[in-house]
């Protein structure tokens, strides 16, 4: 099976839980894949050095776009489009065992008229969904929650990201008893960038109980 790692909008933490989930269950056979990439960094880079990866385990892009903006718009600004069958095709090409990385928030546009959600609905396969703790997320959480569900997409629980503050507990608690979801996972991030050996210090305690590894066996 593969594990989708969808966020509850843009930069709320995707691919540092990725990161994550990766450095956790390096000894698993595990791959990753950002299958659109948009803008001058590279998440699956990212993803690589702050998990400690080899190569071999971090598959290329199947699309990728220089300019930093929703998929459908990135690709036609190169007077392309992003082709849903081949992005599937390429997707279930890749075996099991697979992190699949989203670009943006489940209603992210990868072509006119095709979403990340119809991705995932086609797709098939379980989702963890990554969530800020920050102001605001207990509506765009609760709400991601309820389109997955609509669509017969599986969460599998959330993870938060985000500093410490006043509002981090009580939105975390908010949000998982309004969904009545699972908590996968809560990184919290030190005031300095997180470093690569920090990322994996944190993932020895992550997901101890392996609910994300029965997904990807």
């Amino acid at each position: 099976m593969a594990l989708i790692v969808a966020g509850t909008g843009t930069d709320v933490g995707k691919t540092l839980a990725s990161a994550l989930i990766m450095a956790r269950h390096k000894d698993a056979a595990i791959k990753y894949i950002k299958p659109v990439q948009t803008g001058e960094v590279s998440d699956r880079e990212t993803v690589q050095g702050l998990a400690g990866l080899a190569a071999e385990v971090v598959h290329s892009d199947i699309y990728n776009f220089k300019t930093a903006a929703s998929p459908h718009f990135a690709a036609e600004l190169e007077h392309s489009e992003i082709n849903p069958q081949y992005l599937l095709r390429e997707l279930q090409g890749k075996g099991n065992a697979l992190i699949i990385e989203l670009a943006g928030g489940l209603m992210v546009p990868l072509n006119r008229s095709y979403t990340n959600l119809d991705l995932i609905r086609e797709l098939r396969e379980p989702v963890v969904l990554v969530a800020s703790t920050e102001l605001g997320t207990i509506n765009h959480s609760v709400l991601s929650h309820a389109a997955l569900l609509s669509a017969g997409a599986e969460n599998c629980g959330f993870i938060f990201v985000g500093k410490p503050g006043p509002l981090r507990e009580d939105n975390i608690r908010t949000v998982l008893h309004m969904t009545g979801a699972r908590l996968v996972g809560d990184l919290l991030l030190p005031d300095s960038k997180l470093s690569p050996a920090a990322l994996q210090q944190l993932a020895i305690e992550f997901d101890r109980g392996g609910a994300l590894l029965q997904y990807l066996q």
